[in-house]
């Protein structure tokens, strides 16, 4: 078997919408593809359902990770087993467990390659749908870098425009190219820095038909790429930075400390920085009303300095009036304290006293019931006869 196009689909845990994205695959009028399935060690009944298409397919094949190794390093080893068991294969694209796709999707964006060979990636509009395939009323994306011969250009399309690298690392790529990309490196967001790589080789192209179909899950978030990118062995130094500091600091390493073909060191200098501002600029003006208080540099200073200045004021009242409620009640309840303490004296004393009193008072009781004790017996005897009668 010698197909043109390697797929991987990593997998893990989504036994339950796998069936529905392998047969979108393998119902692709385009049949000239080998399909890598590798499952990071799940715990469902994927092993079983890979099994089963690998004995009804041969364009299939399967590997598998006894335990989990975490999303960079399964993606990088499904990229590199597909190219490897089909060495044949001029183009490569990744494959998610729980999406669909259109029949046409494969012949679409191969087609973008093969009729540009200054493309490096080509992928369709993508629609989002939830748990149960419906389709969002949410508009798909539109993005490429179609005929911009210039990296420079591309870059700072690629890096200033709201581009959803989650969409286009899905799309069908160059294998050679993905290669020369480094394909996953070990960061935060290693989906966007692949693509801003591959900006540095050629255009991507978009195809203008919605062809992937996306199922949002919503869990997804940067945040949750902490643990999921990573197991705890593997977590790489300074994954604490934010993502574009990740990522300034593999361009510098991979571009400027060695000489590479695509770029010259000194212009991969000035594009890492652009990049860095660009994000940071592409990040804050999500907000308009953070837009509108920058039309006015004066005003939104001086709202800052007066919230700042009402702020202040307003912890040292606060914290002169806790202060001050503070120290009453710590009086008072010093106060309590002596009084209370004065009491237990008091009442201290008038135990021993009393304790005393009564021990005072042992000696004559008892010698007041022994002459009681005395006088009755006499009484008694008397009585009875037993004294006092001749």
């Amino acid at each position: 078997m010698t197909p043109t196009v390697a797929l991987g689909m990593t997998l893990h845990n989504q036994a339950r919408h796998l069936r529905e994205a392998i047969d979108s695959l393998l119902a692709q009028s385009d049949p000239d593809f080998g399909l890598l399935l590798l499952d990071d060690g799940s715990a469902d009944e994927t092993p079983a359902l890979m099994a089963e298409y690998a004995a009804r397919d041969p364009r299939i094949r399967i590997a598998r990770h006894d335990t989990r190794q975490g999303m960079v390093a399964t993606w990088s080893e499904a990229a590199e087993l597909a190219l490897r068991q089909f060495p044949s294969a001029r183009y490569f694209a990744w494959a998610s467990d729980h999406d669909r796709w259109h029949p046409d999707w494969l012949r679409r964006t191969r087609a973008e390659l093969d009729a540009h060979a200054n493309a490096v990636l080509a992928y369709p509009q993508t629609r989002r749908i939830d748990g149960q395939g419906a389709v969002w009323a949410k508009q798909p994306k539109t993005f490429d870098t179609a005929d911009l011969r210039d990296v420079r250009a591309r870059w700072r399309r690629f890096a200033g425009e709201a581009a959803g690298a989650g969409d286009l690392v899905y799309g069908v790529m160059r294998a050679d190219a993905l290669r020369r990309a480094g394909i996953f490196r070990p960061v935060l967001q290693p989906d966007r820095l692949l693509m801003l790589e591959l900006t540095l080789q050629g255009e991507f192209r978009q195809v203008p038909d919605e062809l992937w179909f996306r199922r949002q899950s919503p869990s997804a978030s940067v945040v949750r790429q902490r643990t999921s990118l990573f197991t705890p062995d593997t977590v790489p130094a300074g994954l604490w930075l934010p993502a574009r500091l990740q990522h300034a600091r593999a361009l510098w390493r991979t571009y400027v400390r060695t000489a590479r073909p695509e770029v010259t060191p000194a212009v991969m200098r000035r594009l890492i920085c652009q990049y860095v501002l660009l994000d940071l600029w592409r990040e804050y003006s999500k907000s308009t009303a953070l837009l509108h208080r920058l039309d006015n540099g004066r005003e939104a200073a001086q709202r800052v300095g007066k919230s700042l200045r009402r702020t202040v004021w307003t912890a040292w009242y606060e914290g002169g009036m806790a202060f001050t409620a503070w120290r009453g009640r710590m009086r008072r309840r010093g106060r309590q304290l002596v009084y209370d303490l004065a009491v237990f004296r008091r009442r201290v004393r008038a135990a021993l006293y009393e304790a005393s009193m009564t021990a005072a008072r042992w000696p004559g009781l008892l010698r007041r019931a022994l002459k009681r004790g005395v006088h009755h017996t006499l009484v008694l005897t008397h009585r009875l006869g037993l004294r006092g009668r001749s």
